[in-house]
């Protein structure tokens, strides 16, 4: 039997237990510090991936420099906007743009750019008359007037407008039957600004709300869900040639900007580059379903990525042509346009690659640089759309775009915060919750078997 050891050597024994423990405690504390930052550090850089251009990670880079910039106005200078419009015997030419001019912040740097098509000589109810706007801004304003009888549809039109732009930051795009809530110039400004945190390549686009909701209340306004264009089928073109078409809208949540797949000729804006990179096509002579599916798979090709913003500053007068009087190709009688428009249907259905048969010769101008962009293929537009223009039956997969983009988890590539409300939602959906989750039992695994080994229990 052996001696039991000394008082001294109890002692030094659990001195040495002490410094063992509080070593044990020392590393669990600094072991549960690490893991605490990584999680939020984890999460921080999850959620920031997600919030700037989720989607451009797997597309090509842009080869110039150039396109993926804007013309920048000199620092001690406001942006300036360049607002495009196109007007067909159009009564409210004038009445859009006072308003534009109006209703603007800063108007001195608003500048628009209109496609003026009337049978009616100068002065009548058809003029644009910008003669009579407040002097300062009558030079702001560029005419390319014509005939109606020479007109040739919504594309050219829209080409010939645009090209008055003149190296202006922003585009804005409407139709010359509009109406501006009260500083919209520096509202969608904003508005872009942080949406291009979330995708720093966003064009915003919707379909505007009618002008009859000027009249409401600023608290209806701040109320009034934003419309997103969600799916289409194949329905219109001329001759039955089922070109596809948009047919479905729904109303994004409320302060959200949410992303789609499709452009409305009625709102666009963003840097004024889009026009560099995405032109409009002035080669589809009287076509009139399908420019507006083609100019969207053009930006997405080109990089770029339609999001219906979360508020309305731009209003639009639905009136029919028959309300007015006025038919768009009664000026064109006999069936003139008609082949144009079977001829032009045909340019875009090979552009969008739903035939592969190439448009008539005198309709192939331009296929090159009017065609799709570079930066991203068909390929990636039905990977990320659901949309196959080949396949008619596929198209249904764009019904994904109406789907309620609040449910949790969020679907951040499609989704960007704009209000505090909505930020804080977004913040709690499930990539944060659950990282966290995740994280955290790790870290309580890691801990046990830690504090096992020093403690000699593992």
């Amino acid at each position: 039997m052996g001696r039991l050891p000394s008082f001294k050597a109890q002692r030094r024994a659990r001195q040495r237990r002490c410094v063992l423990l509080f070593l044990a405690a020392a590393v669990v504390v600094t072991f549960l510090a690490y893991e605490r930052d990584e999680v939020v550090r984890d999460a921080e850089i999850i959620l920031h991936h997600n919030l700037t251009n989720h989607t451009a990670a797997r597309s090509a880079p842009v080869k110039d420099k150039a396109a993926a910039a804007t013309v920048a106005s000199p620092k001690d200078k406001d942006p300036t906007i360049f607002v495009s419009a196109i007007a067909y015997r159009e009564p409210e030419c004038h009445p859009t743009l006072k308003d534009m001019f109006a209703k603007a912040a800063l108007p001195d740097r608003v500048y628009a750019g209109v496609c003026q098509q009337n049978f009616l000589p100068a002065g009548s109810k058809e003029d644009c008359a910008v003669n009579q706007l407040p002097e300062k801004y009558q030079s702001h304003v560029k005419i390319f007037a014509m005939n109606s009888t020479e007109a040739e549809g919504i594309p050219l039109a829209r080409a010939r407008a645009s090209q008055q732009y003149d190296g202006q930051d922003y585009w804005l795009q409407i139709d010359a039957h509009s109406r501006f809530d009260d500083g919209w110039d520096q509202r969608l400004i904003d508005e872009y600004k942080r949406i291009s945190e979330c995708d720093p390549k966003a064009m915003l686009s919707t379909y505007p709300p009618a002008i009859s909701m000027l009249s409401a209340s600023a608290n209806e306004k701040r109320n009034m869900a934003s419309p997103r264009i969600c799916n289409g089928s194949y329905t219109g073109g001329p001759n039955n040639m089922h070109m596809f078409r948009y047919v479905s809208e729904v109303y994004s949540p409320k302060g959200f900007a949410v992303r789609t797949g499709f452009a409305s000729g009625g709102f666009m804006f963003g840097p004024g580059q889009i026009l560099r990179d995405v032109p409009h096509d002035p080669n589809m002579p009287m076509l009139f379903d399908g420019d507006e599916v083609l100019f969207s798979v053009r930006l997405f090709t080109a990089g770029w990525n339609v999001w219906a913003p979360s508020e309305q500053v731009v209003y639009h007068r639905y009136v029919s042509y028959g309300e007015r009087n006025i038919n768009v190709f009664a000026d064109r009688q006999n069936g003139q346009w008609l082949p144009h428009q079977v001829n032009s249907t045909k340019r875009v259905m090979y552009v969008l690659g739903m035939t592969d048969e190439l448009p008539p010769e005198d309709y192939r101008a331009g296929l090159d640089t009017h065609g799709l962009g570079k930066v991203r293929s068909m390929d990636d537009w039905v990977q990320w759309s659901g949309i196959d223009f080949k396949d008619p039956s596929h198209v249904a997969a764009g019904d994904k775009f109406c789907r309620d983009v609040t449910d949790l988890p969020m679907d951040k590539s499609r989704v960007c915060p704009i209000s505090s409300e909505a930020k804080a939602k977004f913040a709690q959906s499930g990539d944060w919750a659950n990282v966290q989750a995740v994280r955290l039992k790790r870290a309580k695994l890691r801990t046990v078997k830690v504090t096992g080994r020093v403690l000699g229990i593992v």
